[in-house]
């Protein structure tokens, strides 16, 4: 790095910095508004026990909590430390994407990353908060996650085009089966009352065995037949889910022993097919809730939504296809083997506390993916070199 770059770096740092807190400054008002179906832009901020208007001097991040003494300075009520908290995150983070990714050496690639990491935090503390990651997010993250590689630097080692494509596809195709397999054994292995019309997990599983046979193109083409079968005879054509799922590890199992192709492509081809065909109904199933009148509405009596045991929320489906997006495939399958560490970490400490509100998956994936993010080069270089002992 030229002197001239070093001496501008503490300041595009700084600039970073206040520029996060900003944002974090409004990602509390996404968090607190959203949730609630209220509009983010109007009115403007005020005290939710008082109605006061903040001034501006009521507005400056982190500060103005810590003047105040975390309390509104009309009615005195308490604010929440969360919002002092989100901005700092949020400064913090702004600040190390600047520092990893300096503009005037990666180009645009401190943006996309920036307005993923503000989203990201979004969801985090929506989902502490609700247990629910909104569609409204994630599916936009997913779009930006997709669409960055067209701003990366040629040295910003992040994915291409490919390579988020493939990495969004296997970590929904991750999730989704966890999903499926474990609702099916919490409800003992009985089928599912799930009728979702013209798609929905049927043809999830149908891709994620099909996959297993073929590769991810047969997957797709089986998903894409059902879909065509389902519309021709307006009414979900299906098999029960148990006997799909039992000819899936099947089809693995004639993979390993030389039946069919290779075990990767196996089980690479029914994740991503899986993950693909879960993609495409989340989008449709959104899209079709934006329209009041939609054929969602038109065909209810024939397609259903029930509620049934849940061993992976579907927005933790899609939030993995987010992780997985901007991080590629390779560092994908890390950061979900470390939110898994994290959540039973998590599960186990709240479990001796005694505490009885549980954290949702949901931060512990974006814990995972921003800790990959930054580190996961240094992560994976250390796990091969123990292999190499």
């Amino acid at each position: 790095m030229s002197p001239a770059l070093f001496d501008l770096a503490p300041l595009g740092i700084l600039f970073a910095a206040v520029l996060g807190a900003l944002i974090g400054s409004f990602a509390n008002v996404v968090v607190h508004r959203l949730p609630k179906g209220e509009s983010i832009a109007f009115p403007g901020s005020h005290c939710p026990a008082c109605n006061h208007e903040l001034g501006p001097l009521e507005l400056v991040p982190v500060l103005s909590w810590a003047v105040q003494g975390g309390s509104c300075r009309s009615c005195r009520s308490p604010i929440s430390l969360r919002y002092p908290l989100l901005e700092s995150l949020v400064a913090l983070g702004f600040a190390l994407l600047w520092w990893r990714w300096p503009p005037l050496e990666a180009g645009w690639t401190f943006l996309p990353l920036a307005a993923l990491y503000a989203l990201l935090m979004i969801l985090a503390a929506i989902d502490i908060d609700t247990y629910t990651l909104p569609d409204s997010l994630t599916l936009p993250a997913l779009a930006i996650a997709l669409l960055a590689p067209i701003l990366y630097g040629p040295q910003a080692g992040l994915p291409s085009f490919g390579s988020a494509v493939a990495g969004a596809t296997l970590g929904a195709g991750i999730l989704v089966l966890v999903n499926r397999i474990g609702a099916l054994v919490l409800r003992r292995f009985r089928d599912t009352g799930e009728r979702l019309w013209p798609l929905g997990f049927d043809q999830v599983n149908i891709a994620a065995l099909a996959g297993a046979l073929a590769g991810w193109q047969a997957g797709a083409l089986a998903a894409v037949v059902s879909l065509a079968a389902n519309l021709a005879l307006r009414r979900p054509l299906r098999l029960p889910e148990p006997l799909l799922l039992a000819l899936w590890v099947a089809a693995l199992a004639l993979s390993l022993l030389g039946f069919t192709v290779s075990p990767l492509t196996a089980l690479g081809g029914s994740l991503i097919a899986a993950g693909g065909v879960a993609l495409a109904g989340a989008l449709f199933w959104w899209l079709a809730d934006q329209g009041r009148k939609s054929e969602a509405e038109e065909t209810s009596a024939e397609g259903t939504s029930v509620e049934e045991p849940v061993a992976m929320g579907f927005g933790d489906v899609k939030l993995a296809a987010v992780m997985g997006a901007f991080l590629g495939p390779e560092k994908l399958l890390l950061a979900l083997f470390l939110s898994f560490i994290l959540g039973a970490l998590g599960g186990i400490t709240a479990r001796i506390l005694g505490g009885e509100r549980v954290v949702p998956f949901g931060p512990y994936l974006v814990v995972a993916a921003l800790v990959t993010l930054f580190l996961g080069d240094a992560l994976l270089s250390w796990y091969l070199g123990l292999l190499a002992i």
